[in-house]
């Protein structure tokens, strides 16, 4: 005779509980992996975010010249001299700027492959010209590309240093950065600086 044998309630209840134990493990997985990415979205120590910005940018940038013009979340810079001519070319720019919505400073500029792509598209600059404003024009004509410095900070600011004459050009830039109610401050400056002739 063939009896079908069941689950005992015994068996049962170890299965229940080794399904309790393993949910448990996947919502305690689960939970520490969401803390951990909301750690790693903020940061602390605005001092630390400072010193990787600052390495990022020089390793992006080891010649920049002089910051041509800053507001609040703007920083215009001359990144280099490509074309040697001692005056700033568009292919030459860059802008360090700080996106309140995400948290980030990036540097964008335009890729040198685009004035190889387009050489009409490379100009020649004053340095008395409106640098911030000229970065609004670019960003509509679809040309910049990012690149993240710094991430997870409440506020950057980018405070012109003083100026010795009216519109003299600076070869530092002075950041603020705040985080969690910290807040550093750090001076960008660069290793060759160089004024615009005109």
């Amino acid at each position: 005779m063939n009896r079908r044998r069941g689950f005992t309630l015994l068996e049962v209840m170890v299965a229940a509980g080794l399904l309790a134990i393993v949910g448990f493990a996947i919502v305690a997985f689960i939970t520490a992996f969401a803390r951990g990415a909301q750690a790693r979205a903020r940061v602390s120590d605005p001092a630390i975010e400072g010193s990787l910005l600052v390495e990022r940018f020089r390793a992006l940038q080891p010649s920049t010249r002089v910051t041509l013009a800053s507001d609040d979340h703007l920083a215009a810079l001359w990144l280099s001299d490509r074309v040697p001519s001692r005056t700033v070319h568009l292919s030459e720019l860059g802008w360090l700027r700080f996106d309140a919505k995400s948290g980030d400073v990036v540097l964008e500029r335009i890729e040198a492959e685009r004035f190889l792509d387009d050489r009409a598209l490379e100009s020649e600059f004053a340095s008395s010209a409106d640098f911030l404003a000229l970065r609004d024009d670019v960003l509509r004509e679809g040309l910049l590309v990012s690149t993240i410095l710094a991430e997870g900070l409440d506020d950057v600011r980018f405070v012109p240093p003083p100026r010795e004459k009216r519109g003299e050009t600076k070869s530092e830039l002075v950041i603020e950065l705040e985080a969690e109610r910290a807040v550093a401050r750090l001076v960008l400056s660069y290793t060759h600086p160089e004024e615009p002739l005109r």
